[in-house]
């Protein structure tokens, strides 16, 4: 498959398009590309492969990849709520970053592998950076004064928290990997509405040894863990959806509804109502440019507001 080169310039030199966005056009999506920056890209919802240097990699919520100039890549196989949130970063950005932190944060492991580093996040960190990624986006829309200092400390936060100078380290010591694969298989609807029968169950871990576990290394018990997921879930649904909130309840998991405003309120300090109509509005600000297209010289139309790679 032939890719096409994209440029910084179709996306940072115009002031209605910034350097985060989601990309959501399975289209868009499937063209293979390079391109003269950087990119990082976070899977937050769905499951698809990536083709990347003439190589597939499985990816699912919570793979966090780091894009060279030089990777060529595209999106294949992908669910129908397949959807990245991507960063364009320029290349004076990122070796400023690299002589910022100095000859031990060996930028070597970033750039010489013949596939693009990644990672994969547990359910708190997915959770965290998807915010900080949508207020970063928001910030471009309603605070552009503030938006470029926002961006680069997003940027530095990213490569120095979640690819950090030694990435064993990641894995040692901290949240085991069968607990990190747990927290996101959970995020699956089918597991998180079943609630702790499920967890406990694709854990394969006594009750004890689980719970033990989640306290220690996501500061949270089983019951917190499977609640706070529905919630997230539901939060999603009231801001995407009309359904009414008797059926977000209880497409969650929650057999109260009572107990499901109880939770939701105690997490988000509003009303499953109030939530709704506030992020309606934030929405709009959010997703506002969604009918805009433009043309890549050399490509097919891309949407730029689902947005252009």
């Amino acid at each position: 498959m032939k890719a096409i080169k994209l440029y910084s310039a179709s996306f940072l030199d115009y002031p209605d398009r910034g350097p985060a966005s989601y990309i959501i056009n399975k289209t868009q999506l499937r063209v293979c590309h390079n391109h003269d920056y950087y990119e990082i890209f976070l899977v937050d919802q769905g499951s698809g492969e990536h083709r990347v240097n003439g190589c597939t990699q499985p990816i699912s919520a919570g793979f966090l990849c780091f894009i060279r100039p030089r990777d060529t890549h595209y999106y294949e196989a992908m669910t129908e709520n397949f959807r990245i949130i991507n960063i364009i970063i320029p290349e004076a950005l990122i070796s400023a970053l690299f002589d910022f932190l100095g000859g031990n944060y060996k930028k070597e492991q970033f750039l010489s592998p013949i596939l693009p580093p990644s990672t994969l996040l547990d359910f708190l960190e997915l959770t965290g950076l998807i915010r900080e990624l949508e207020q970063l986006i928001l910030y471009k829309k309603i605070m552009r004064a503030s938006s470029d200092v926002a961006y680069r400390i997003t940027i530095f936060n990213i490569m120095t928290k979640y690819f950090p100078m030694n990435r064993l380290d990641r894995n040692s010591g901290q949240i085991p990997r069968w607990l990190r694969w747990l927290s996101l298989e959970m995020l699956k609807n089918e597991n998180f509405k079943k609630g702790l029968p499920a967890l406990y169950n694709l854990s394969g871990k006594s009750r004890e040894h689980l719970a033990r576990s989640c306290k220690k290394h996501l500061g949270k018990t089983p019951s917190q863990l499977v609640n706070d997921i529905r919630l997230e879930h539901s939060a999603k649904l009231l801001t995407t959806t009309n359904i009414p909130i008797i059926e977000i309840s209880a497409e969650c998991g929650f057999e109260s509804l009572s107990y499901y405003y109880h939770r939701f309120k105690e997490h988000y300090h509003l009303s499953p109502r109030e939530f709704r109509e506030k992020g309606k509005e934030d929405q709009v600000y959010l997703m506002g440019d969604l009918s805009v297209t433009a043309e890549i010289p050399g490509s097919i139309p891309l949407e730029v507001g689902k947005h252009n790679h």
